[in-house]
């Protein structure tokens, strides 16, 4: 149960990591971001105020990205660039290279692939294998919604509302999680995920920020960082994640997506 609160950044962690050769434990930490109380009493139904209420998510058919990320936990603290392509919906393909390319993955709704090109092994591992593994119903969007700002599940008539001065709280229930959205008042963005687990035992939370406009009038965010706590039998285990886009580019013409192995790669085994 633990394992359920963050396995979209967790796997975001796994895959960039996993080339190592050295496993990146997952780890998890906590958000120290303020937080709404749901039960507030101005607290409405997204159906009570749908005519007013609006959040601008990141639009695209494709979409490019250079990033600086940089991972700490108990086992890691690492920087490592990553070049990105995005097909909506469909594709993301991560490419991390240190002074040569280190590793390649690719991920659709179904599966995950990755190359270790140092240690010349291959990985694959199924979208319901990763879901049992992490007990959790892992999905696309969530980690596409990671990247863009976007919100990570659909929003729904049986969300709940709470207006705040500077923003307003989308609150809502998914797999055993309670999740608070943050939406900036003036600019309809999402800037701040919190999210909980109903045993209480491990928290997240991401912000959103650096927002820039974009020559095609989209504004967004060029900095995103994650903090998840975990409670274990150990203790509290925290990881942070941190994202610097260099580049956000939206793209009209087909991006390529190349991923194919060797023969001489061996097969590894994902396990979290």
């Amino acid at each position: 149960m633990a394992l359920k609160m963050a396995p979209w950044l967790g796997l975001l962690s796994l895959l960039f990591f996993q080339t190592s050769c050295k496993r990146s434990k997952l780890q998890k930490s906590i958000a120290e971001i303020p937080k709404t109380e749901k039960g507030a009493a101005d607290s409405l139904k997204v159906s009570e105020i749908i005519s007013d209420f609006e959040i601008v998510e990141t639009d695209f058919d494709y979409l490019k990205l250079k990033s600086k990320i940089d991972l700490k936990s108990p086992n890691i603290s690492q920087s490592f660039p990553a070049n990105v392509h995005i097909k909506k919906d469909s594709i993301i393909w991560v490419s991390v290279s240190v002074g040569i390319e280190a590793a390649r993955c690719i991920i659709t709704p179904d599966s995950i692939q990755m190359l270790d090109r140092i240690n010349k092994k291959y990985y694959a591992l199924s979208i319901a294998e990763l879901n049992r593994q992490f007990d959790f119903d892992f999905d696309f969007r969530l980690l596409q919604s990671v990247l863009i700002g976007n919100l990570p599940i659909t929003r729904s008539d049986k969300d709940k509302l709470v207006r705040n001065s500077l923003y307003v709280s989308l609150f809502q229930e998914a797999r055993e999680i309670d999740i608070e959205n943050q939406i900036d008042n003036v600019s309809h963005k999402l800037t701040t995920i919190l999210a909980e687990d109903t045993e209480g035992k491990s928290k997240l939370g991401i912000s959103y920020s650096d927002f820039e406009e974009l020559d095609s009038g989209q504004l967004v965010p060029f900095s995103i960082f994650a903090k998840i706590d975990v409670l274990q039998k150990g203790g509290l285990h925290t990881t942070t994640l941190d994202f610097k886009h260099t580049k956000f580019e939206f793209v009209d013409n087909t991006l390529r997506f190349p991923y194919s192995i060797p023969k001489s790669y061996q097969k590894g085994e994902i396990v979290f």
